[in-house]
C-alpha cells in the first residue's frame, strides 16, 4: 500500500510540474520597451508576428555569449516573419550605455531598454539571460536560460506555422 501512495504522490508531483510548464499567455497590451538610440517607445506585439524576446544585460557575460547563437537564427528565420528583441534590463545600465554597446558590439534584432522593468515584470523574467518565444496570440510557446536544441525547435515550429511564407 505504501508503494501505491508513493506512485501516486510522484504522479501528482510530475502533474504540477507539467501544469507549471503549460503555457502562459502575456498581458495585453504587453508594456512598451525604449529604444536606447532613438528614445521611441516600442510595442512588443505579437499579433504581428513570432517573436522572440530575450532579456540580458551589457555587462552579463553568459549574455554576451548567446549573441552568435541569436545571429544564426535571426539569420535563419528573419526573412520567414521571425522578430528578434534584445530588451536589456535596468539593473547597472543606463540608455547611455546602451548606445555606446550597440555601437559597438554588432548585434542581431532591435535592442530595447526596459528602464522601469515594467516589461520584465510582465513576461515574469527573473534571471538573465531570459529567452521567450512567443506566438501571435501572446502565448508564451518556450521559455529558456539559453539557447538549445529544443528551443531552436520550438522558433522552428513557430515560425513556420505562423510566420510568413517563404518566396518562392
Amino acid at each position: 500500500m505504501s508503494r501505491v501512495r508513493v506512485l501516486l504522490g510522484a504522479a501528482l508531483l510530475a502533474g504540477a510540474a507539467l501544469a507549471a510548464e503549460q503555457p502562459a499567455s502575456l498581458p495585453s497590451p504587453v508594456p512598451a520597451a525604449t529604444d536606447p538610440a532613438t528614445g521611441e517607445k516600442v510595442a512588443l506585439d505579437p499579433a504581428q508576428g513570432p517573436m522572440h524576446v530575450v532579456f540580458l544585460a551589457t555587462w552579463c557575460q553568459p549574455c554576451v555569449q548567446e549573441l552568435p547563437k541569436l545571429f544564426d537564427l535571426d539569420d535563419r528565420w528573419k526573412a520567414d516573419g521571425y522578430r528578434l528583441f534584445l530588451v536589456a534590463v535596468p539593473t547597472r545600465q543606463t540608455a547611455a550605455r546602451l548606445q555606446e554597446f550597440g555601437a559597438s558590439q554588432p548585434h542581431p534584432g532591435r535592442l530595447l531598454f526596459d528602464a522601469d522593468g515594467t516589461v520584465t515584470a510582465a513576461f515574469g523574467a527573473t534571471n538573465i539571460p531570459a529567452h521567450f518565444l512567443i506566438d501571435r496570440k501572446g502565448t508564451i510557446v518556450a521559455r529558456a536560460g539559453t539557447i538549445d536544441a529544443a528551443f531552436k525547435a520550438a522558433v522552428e515550429r513557430v515560425v513556420r506555422q505562423e510566420g510568413r511564407a517563404r518566396p518562392s
